[in-house]
């Protein structure tokens, strides 16, 4: 997973905007539609030591770790990510999960989405859990 974040840099670079250019943590101003807002992606790798998490386990953590802290709501998709291992050499694939949530951008949103990485990361035995912050407009 570490090597994930190496892959959207790359991509970024490619695109239309590097994170060195933007301050992902401010939103965006001048939305045609909506109010400004950052959108957070958190990709959770399901791959752990001796095994995968379990949904059971999954849904416990979520339970736990993200809804008290995102009582505003979020949404959680499923994917399968790729990832270069250094260790074996090779590309591992995992089943992820994609928890998205937007937000004001200040710094007790941020502490809180870093409060889950951290948790995830120990409760799993995760080398990286990758974020990827984006200024969006957003109307509900």
């Amino acid at each position: 997973m570490r090597h994930l974040l190496a892959a959207v840099t790359i991509a970024l670079a490619a695109g239309c905007v590097s994170i060195s250019e933007m301050d992902a943590t401010a939103p965006r101003t001048g939305c045609a539609v909506g109010e400004a807002m950052v959108e957070t992606k958190l990709f959770l790798g399901m791959n752990k030591p001796g095994g995968e998490v379990s949904e059971t386990e999954f849904a416990h953590f979520i339970e736990q770790e993200v809804t008290p802290r995102w009582r505003e709501g979020y949404t959680v998709l499923e994917g399968a990510g790729l990832w270069y291992s250094e260790q074996r050499r090779m590309t591992d694939r995992e089943q992820t999960r994609v928890l998205v949530r937007l937000h004001d951008g200040s710094a007790a949103a941020s502490s809180g989405i870093e409060a889950i990485r951290a948790a995830y990361a120990r409760a799993f035995a995760q080398d990286a859990v990758l974020r990827i912050d984006h200024p969006a407009c957003a109307d509900f």
